[in-house]
């Protein structure tokens, strides 16, 4: 088959085609960049919620409890721990996926030069052959569009291993349905040429690609860590605060009792 699947005779078509493949390639910094941040700051992001957590839960119990001293009725125990799930099921879901993206991102690791040309060799390679908004046939065949998103992903992470297997899948496919050059006219290609700049210029003005100015500024990310230091005291101290709140509850006739089943 040959090495070129798409030929067309608009003029405007290359500087698409390298607009797609720059586009692709700030989103991929920016998902790089999103796990730098993570890893550099993440444990201490995930401070900061936990303990937001913990405040959200104090205040709550104590929500709960003050409508029952208002009353003059006692607490029971398992009516306010259901109460309390129900409430927070969403942020212990929240702090869940938290805790798992920061774990996904230390896994990371760092790839050198020549196995990162050989990433980007691969997926020019297969731009030309199979990107979505060139070829018409990747959204209408399943299996092609599948493994579009797989070396997206692959990418995206600096796996060579994945991009490799990839690109054998690709060709083997493309052969077998039997896909050799053809003409195709992109309707409309200056307009998506301008809608591709400004997507371009959206993702490199917002986070997080933007962390990269950060994460290249040791002062930067030595303030970032001092301001996340500063919120975890307060939330420390805010708790602090709750548990004097609801002691005096507990203090002042509000008693706890466990419902017996």
């Amino acid at each position: 088959m040959a090495d070129e699947l798409i030929r067309v005779s608009n003029s405007s078509f290359e500087k698409y085609e390298e607009l797609l493949i720059r586009k692709d390639e700030v989103k991929k910094k920016a998902f790089q960049y999103e796990r730098a941040y993570v890893r550099e700051f993440g444990d201490f992001i995930l401070e900061v919620f936990s303990l937001k957590l913990e405040t959200i839960r104090k205040k709550k119990t104590i929500e709960y409890c003050r409508i029952f001293a208002n009353r003059g009725e006692s607490v029971e125990q398992n009516a306010l721990q259901e109460y309390l799930a129900k409430e927070l099921a969403d942020y212990k879901e929240q702090l869940k996926d938290m805790i798992k993206d920061n774990e996904s991102a230390k896994k990371n690791f760092e790839i050198n030069e020549a196995d990162l040309l050989k990433i980007r060799r691969i997926y020019h390679h297969l731009v030309k052959k199979i990107h979505p908004d060139i070829n018409p046939v990747t959204n209408e065949n399943e299996d092609l569009k599948s493994l579009w998103q797989r070396m997206i992903v692959a990418y995206n992470c600096n796996n060579l291993k994945e991009m490799e297997e990839t690109e054998v899948l690709v060709n083997a496919l493309l052969d077998k349905l039997e896909l050799g050059t053809m003409d195709i006219t992109i309707p409309d290609i200056d307009e998506k040429i301008t809608e591709i700049e400004k997507e371009i210029e959206r993702i490199t003005t917002t986070d997080p690609y933007q962390y990269k100015y950060v994460l290249d500024d040791m002062d930067a990310v030595f303030q970032k860590k001092e301001e996340l230091r500063k919120e975890i005291k307060e939330y420390e101290d805010y708790g602090k605060q709750l548990d004097e709140i609801l002691n005096g509850f507990l203090q002042n006739g509000v008693t706890l009792t466990w419902r017996m089943n």
